[in-house]
């Protein structure tokens, strides 16, 4: 049994190729761009060659007003593919959206944010969200005695 490949034409190359070389353009609506992922890839770095400090003000100003949307996208890019650095970024989000608040005192000892940074730590990076709050001490004796669990 042969497996039909659907192809279309990129608007910028002009090859034609599986539709699969093409990024969803509006998923839930069965879009795609019009351009191939190598040609988007091109014309994305020309735009941002083109005016790079202005880019980057623009997305730093869409952070801003759009906390929110922020937060959704990391945790979707969370759930899909867990990793530390995107579960950090996740609650970064969740910051600067009003969603959690960073407590004052340290679930662990329960010192103050005065005498200790007070930082996330996710038991699993898959729920970005799901934190206890612990003093800098507190969260690195925690991953000490995880790592001697893990170790034997």
């Amino acid at each position: 049994m042969t497996e039909c490949i659907t192809t279309r034409r990129c608007s910028k190359c002009g090859n034609e190729k599986a539709e699969t070389e093409f990024n969803w353009s509006n998923k839930s609506e069965g879009r795609r761009q019009d351009m191939c992922r190598l040609c988007f890839s091109e014309y994305n770095r020309a735009r941002y060659l083109s005016r790079p400090s202005s880019f980057m003000a623009d997305i730093y100003k869409y952070r801003e007003e759009n906390p929110l949307k922020v937060l959704s996208s990391r945790i979707s890019t969370c759930q899909k593919s867990p990793s530390h650095h995107r579960a950090y970024k996740a609650i970064e989000a969740a910051l600067n959206a009003g969603a959690i608040t960073r407590p004052s005192k340290c679930f662990g000892c329960g010192c103050s944010n005065q005498e200790h940074r007070i930082e996330a730590h996710h038991h699993d990076y898959s729920k970005p969200i799901e934190v206890i709050w612990l003093c800098t001490p507190c969260h690195s004796a925690l991953h000490w005695a995880i790592r001697r669990r893990r170790e034997g």
